[in-house]
């Protein structure tokens, strides 16, 4: 069985974080209008509701123009004090490579950092490095639509 393994990746950002933070927690249906590259739709699913995130919500995100990639998520882990969520990859493309995926957001004074654990199915399998690259670009994105504008 594969070790659990990290990797994060750092953006550095100019908007206010906890603006920035609240965006993922209650404006996440918003993220194909201000990131399209990257996220092409979004969804609630699974009996989840509400866009306002809380322990269990669902959701379902393309991320490919086709709809090809895809992935499902819950969030599993909130830590408001800390500007920090953690959300768990039920199903999806990239689950074809791991046995378990997770990624956890956290906010701070000019940074957001996302960090990956993962589970590889093998060792043949790739590092998720093309989806720290998206959330990098999805947060550079995100940062831009939020900052102020003078």
């Amino acid at each position: 069985m594969a070790q659990i393994q990290r990797k994060e990746v750092q953006t550095q950002i100019h908007c206010n974080e906890i603006v920035f933070y609240q965006f993922f927690m209650r404006k996440a249906n918003l993220l194909p209008a201000v990131s399209p590259c990257n996220v092409k739709k979004i969804e609630l699913v699974d009996g989840t509701i509400s866009w306002d995130t809380t322990v269990g919500t669902r959701k379902l995100i393309h991320f490919c123009e086709d709809g090809a990639e895809y992935f499902k998520d819950e969030a599993v882990e909130i830590d408001y004090q800390a500007n920090k969520i953690t959300y768990k990859v039920l199903e999806g493309t990239m689950m074809q490579f791991y046995d378990s995926f997770k990624a956890t957001l956290e906010v701070q004074t000019g940074t957001a950092k996302w960090t990956i654990e993962f589970q590889k199915k093998s060792e043949s399998c790739p590092d998720p490095d093309i989806y720290l690259r998206r959330l990098d670009h999805v947060n550079k994105d995100l940062d831009r639509h939020l900052r102020p504008k003078y």
